[in-house]
């Protein structure tokens, strides 16, 4: 279970095992204290929400850093353990998505960014995502999609440390932009995912 598209997924195979033998010795130090996988999720959702309630820069940097770290150290525990399955996939897919409704909400309280196009960027990227996993789920084409969720966490830090009008505005303009963008890419997404089951209904009938 997973949100990549066909090429996407070649090349995150590639990456998840590379990452694997990298975390290794992190890997083997939450073994030894019983950690568990969801343990790490909820830590990181934690750095998350520390991340969203301040505003020094600093601060945001080092909790975004942590809660990517544990984002991508949950995974490779699981497999450790011998516990990697969908009910995982599911609560890693979770943490991973809520930077997308948090730290959007920061933008508006911290930074003034216009409430309405956070509304339209969180929603549609949370969609598209929720859509890309059930296509992916019954091996619907999924076409290739931009990814702005680290470009947003980099360009929300950015606007923290200059601290000037124009970089809130930018950080408005970025999410209504690539908020429609999503709602795009939402549209044509549910046209193939009909598309599929009205093929499969005929073949049926």
């Amino acid at each position: 279970m997973d949100y990549f598209n066909s090429t996407e997924r070649e090349q995150q195979i590639k990456f998840a095992a590379f990452r694997d033998r990298i975390a290794a010795p992190l890997v083997q130090f939450f073994i030894k204290i019983q950690a568990t996988p969801n343990q790490i999720t909820y830590l990181g959702i934690l750095f998350l929400i520390i991340a969203c309630v301040f505003n020094s820069p600093v601060i945001v940097a080092i909790f975004l850093m942590l809660y990517v770290g544990a984002d991508a150290m949950d995974g490779p525990l699981a497999r450790a353990y011998g516990k990697s399955h969908k009910g995982g996939s599911i609560m890693d897919i979770y943490a991973d998505q809520l930077g997308v409704v948090f730290l959007p909400a920061a933008a508006i309280y911290h930074l003034g960014t216009n409430g309405t196009s956070v509304v339209l960027f969180s929603c549609g990227y949370l969609i598209f995502i929720v859509l890309v996993v059930y296509s992916n789920e019954l091996k619907i084409a999924v076409g290739k999609f931009i990814r702005v969720k680290y470009p947003m966490y980099f360009l929300y830090g950015f606007c923290l440390i200059i601290n000037e009008e124009w970089m809130n505005d930018l950080m408005s303009y970025f999410f209504l932009v690539f908020g429609a963008y999503y709602w795009v890419k939402i549209t044509f997404q549910l046209k193939i995912i009909y598309d599929f089951h009205d093929s499969a209904s005929g073949s049926e009938g």
